[in-house]
């Protein structure tokens, strides 16, 4: 018994000189720290940006959108997210994603909404395009909308009109005025069901 004491306290005196020993000859790292009055790097506005940015946003384990920008800049007295080169990618339960891209954008974390500007140009993974100039999203009833004139282009089809409405979870496209469009159908000859004189 009193050689088993022995022994462990020998371990134990091994194990501290061993801890000592090794702090003493290897500092640990340190993480870089701002000295005070440095500041976060800025750009020409002189407010703090961040260069690269990615965001998913999850509901109850299901990814429903990822949002990326070149470019964020954040207004914490407006939870407001300034975005340059925005892309926006929608999860479709029964169909392929959306994908939304705009010039600039601004993400408003209270309200849950996303605002494109600039050249917005939007595609499905079907193969149909869109294009406008301004667009928001909004998380809370999933609808994107815009009162600026939109053109929806597909294969066979091109569609003009003055304002939208999109029920993204139920995949409906709605066109508010001015509505025109132009069909090229495939073949040759009258469409089916169309007689000839």
């Amino acid at each position: 018994m009193k050689r088993l004491r022995w022994i462990i306290l020998a371990v134990l005196v091994a194990v501290v000189a061993g801890a000592l020993a090794a702090a003493m000859l290897h500092k640990p790292a340190q993480l870089p720290a701002l000295k005070a009055g440095d500041e976060a790097p800025t750009d020409s506005d002189g407010r703090p940006r961040l260069h690269g940015l990615k965001y998913t946003h999850v509901e109850n384990g299901v990814r429903k959108w990822s949002l990326k920008a070149n470019r964020a800049r954040y207004e914490e007295n407006t939870s407001q997210v300034f975005l340059d080169q925005v892309a926006i990618e929608f999860y479709r339960e029964k169909a392929g994603p959306i994908y939304l891209r705009g010039d600039e954008g601004v993400y408003n974390q209270k309200t849950q909404t996303v605002t494109l500007k600039g050249h917005v140009d939007g595609r499905t993974s079907e193969g149909d395009r869109l294009s406008t100039t301004v667009i928001t999203y909004r998380e809370k009833d999933k609808v994107a909308e815009t009162d600026a004139e939109v053109t929806f282009e597909g294969s066979q089809y091109k569609v003009v009109g003055q304002g939208m409405r999109v029920l993204v979870d139920k995949n409906i496209v709605i066109l508010k005025r001015n509505v025109r469009s132009t069909f090229r159908p495939r073949g040759s000859g009258p469409p089916p069901g169309a007689t000839v004189d």
